[in-house]
């Protein structure tokens, strides 16, 4: 349950009842590490960040958790009142239709053709008065499903404490909620979005997507462009002065030509208005290939500096500062008012962003990589400044997250690294975690390229920290465990004791009781396959203290027999894959093209003293469920390894997570397939098994 270091930030709110922005007094802003230093609860738990070896977990007393109280009702965050919806009765009508109804709405169209506009309208309809806990518009952007989950909790609960709320906590408190809610530029996948839907359950939702990507029990409200008569009242009230009739048939002809689109008929009003001209000569002038041409072609030094420095961000908005500082150039202002009237820019809230199909055409007329550069190195510079600040890294966290992937795509693994260690601290402590996890994966990338050891340790140690706080204890236990080896093999014991004291969070928190059903999940597969010697991982039932040995002594004899199978049995090479089981391999045509071995990544030496039953990768179980799927259908590939440093699966998925519980990857082949797991232990010794997924 939490609060962020600048709650509810989101461009053009009327933010009434919503907390002041600035520094927060929970942070420890003067921390003397490279980033700003605090902490915050997750469950029972608090996440201390800040420290030189990464964020450090302990127990939390009763004082230290999270004492959330709800906003005051009705919230109402809404974007500014659109002065005027031209047409959209019928698409207002089947809006309100179907939240009567109690139905979602998911509004589609090009970029610029109304979206945003019908929702700032629904914002202050009467109808909305109807909802008691009020309405709430959010711009989604480039927002995670697990962060857009964490902003709605934001806009209805407040908290003394800096805290992270389980994905089940967020649900609790939204379930109840009777709010209109508004989503806008949603870029997240169908089940994801659904997941959204879902949470709260009771409250109206509308959101704006590009394409369509709801189905089901859903409206959809697809945007067209306007009639030509409102077209014209349109481009009548944007070229400032009335038509005259000679002026009209052809407005007529041109709005019908720009078939109706509001940004088109905007610039096209720009070029007759700043140019002075009636309407049929600049129809004349524009030609067959619209306004857009004309207005590029138009710009001075200045508006150029200005747009390609904002398309070296897309999609981002940016203040005036950052404009100028990335342009290198001052007194910006003129500039950006003239490119907001002609249609070229969207200002909200003293933040500029490229209109729809700018950034489009300018890469295809324009180089751009002088301005991606100055946009890394300028946002690099401005992290490095504010380092200790967690509200201005937070608030300008977007730019800077799509800063560092400017910087991944060119190679420039100094700046990934910089930048995901500058922002750390910030995302953590401002609970935007689906943003942390992106940055964290740069930075391993980053490391891994440039053979930083340190580094990458860094990286695993942070994302296996995040996976014990999401209780995601497989995918912690694999990153914590090669975070702490690969401290140790560096020598440094300090930032080893920590990933193995976050790593004892794990194994704490994966007991479970066996005699209570409930408890079985997925993981409980692997009782089906499971050879002995892991029976001696698994809880186990006391009985009587006089039983007590002579088990130990059976589980004893029967792990050794596993290892002796293991050792007669296991293959030579990365090469030598395990044959599919007759049956299945009998049950359809299979995908048995042969493959090129990439070999995995070397796996660490086996440690002096160690065993080689230790060093030994085994396969636990590799399944496919569902084995048979139609076309088009996804399944999932089930797998669990033991020992393993490394572990593949081919084709198409790569490395993943040496997990030693139950993990599910989601695949979606097109055709019959044989997918191989390679897994190699610290041996270096690789063991493979094929899954066959028949394609019907």
């Amino acid at each position: 349950m939490a609060i962020t270091l600048n709650p509810l930030s989101n461009d053009g709110l009327e933010r009434d009842g919503a907390l002041p922005d600035g520094p927060d007094p929970r942070v420890q802003h003067g921390a003397p590490q490279d980033a700003t230093a605090g902490q915050l609860a997750v469950g029972r738990y608090v996440v201390a960040v800040g420290g030189p070896h990464g964020a450090a977990i302990r127990h939390g007393s009763r004082a230290e958790r999270a004492h959330i109280r709800p906003r005051g009702t009705p919230v109402l965050l809404r974007p500014r009142l659109i002065r005027t919806l031209f047409d959209r009765q019928a698409e207002v009508a089947a809006v309100l239709s179907a939240i009567d109804a109690g139905i979602p709405i998911e509004i589609t169209g090009d970029a610029g053709i109304g979206k945003t506009a019908l929702l700032r309208h629904l914002a202050h309809h009467q109808r909305s008065a109807a909802f008691p806990d009020g309405v709430v518009y959010l711009q989604a952007r480039h927002q995670s499903f697990v962060d857009l989950l964490q902003v709605l909790f934001e806009a209805f609960c407040e908290s003394d404490e800096i805290c992270k709320p389980t994905e089940a906590e967020i649900r609790r408190v939204l379930h109840d909620r009777q709010a209109l809610i508004l989503l806008d530029d949603v870029h997240l996948v169908q089940h994801e979005l659904e997941q959204v839907l879902d949470v709260a359950p009771r409250s109206a939702f509308a959101v704006a997507t590009r394409k369509r990507t709801l189905w089901g029990e859903v409206r959809n409200v697809h945007l067209q462009g306007l009639p030509v008569d409102d077209a014209v009242l349109f481009l009548e009230r944007e070229i400032e002065r009335p038509l005259d009739a000679a002026e009209r048939p052809a407005a007529a002809a041109l709005c019908a030509g720009l078939g109706g689109h509001p940004r088109r008929i905007q610039q096209s009003a720009a070029i007759v208005r700043e140019r002075g001209m009636q309407v049929d000569a600049a129809v004349r002038l524009m030609g067959a290939g619209g306004p857009l041409p004309m207005l590029l072609a138009s710009l001075d030094d200045k508006q150029r500096r200005v747009l390609l420095s904002l398309t070296a961000l897309p999609g981002v908005p940016l203040p005036a500062q950052h404009v100028s500082g990335i342009a290198e150039t001052a007194d910006l202002e003129p500039a950006l008012l003239a490119l907001t009237r002609q249609g070229l820019l969207v200002n909200n809230s003293s933040r500029h962003q490229l209109a729809g199909g700018i950034g489009d055409q300018l890469r295809r007329i324009e180089n751009l990589a002088p301005s991606i550069n100055r946009a890394i190195t300028y946002f690099t510079a401005w992290a490095e400044r504010y380092r200790r600040s967690a509200s201005h890294l937070l608030d300008t966290s977007e730019a800077l997250v799509r800063a560092q992937q400017s910087a991944a795509d060119a190679r420039r693994w100094g700046e990934v690294l910089r930048l995901g260690r500058l922002l750390d601290g910030a995302l953590v402590l401002g609970v935007r975690w689906g943003a942390w996890a992106t940055v964290l994966e740069r930075c391993l990338a980053a490391a891994k390229a440039t053979k930083d050891r340190s580094a990458e340790a860094w990286a695993l140690h942070q994302l296996g920290t995040r996976a014990v706080c999401l209780g995601e204890p497989a995918r912690a236990r694999a990153l914590l465990s090669q975070a702490a080896a690969v401290r140790e093999s560096l020598g440094d014991a300090a930032a080893a004791a920590i990933s193995r004291q976050n790593l004892e969070f794990v194994q704490a928190s994966i007991v479970e009781d066996p005699d209570d059903p409930s408890a079985r999940g997925d993981d409980d597969l692997l009782g089906e396959y499971l050879p002995p010697a892991t029976a001696l991982y698994r809880p186990v039932r006391r009985t009587s203290s006089a039983a007590a040995p002579l088990a130990v002594l059976l589980l004893a004899v029967i792990a050794a027999l596993v290892f002796l199978a293991r050792a007669d049995l296991a293959p030579q090479s990365w090469t030598a894959a395990a044959t599919a089981p007759a049956d299945t391999a009998a049950a359809a045509p299979a995908d048995l093209t042969p493959r090129p071995q990439e070999p995995l990544a070397a796996a660490p030496p086996v440690a002096p003293g160690d065993g080689p039953s230790a060093a030994r990768a085994g396969i636990l179980i590799f399944t496919a469920r569902p084995g048979s799927i139609a076309v088009g259908g996804p399944t999932r590939l089930c797998y669990a390894v033991d020992n393993a440093v490394r572990v593949r699966i081919q084709p198409g998925i790569g490395e993943v997570s040496p997990a030693s519980t139950l993990t599910c990857v989601r695949v979606a082949p097109s055709r019959t397939t044989t997918y191989e797991l390679t897994a190699a232990g610290r041996d270096g010794q690789p063991v493979s098994q094929q899954v066959v997924i028949i394609v019907r």
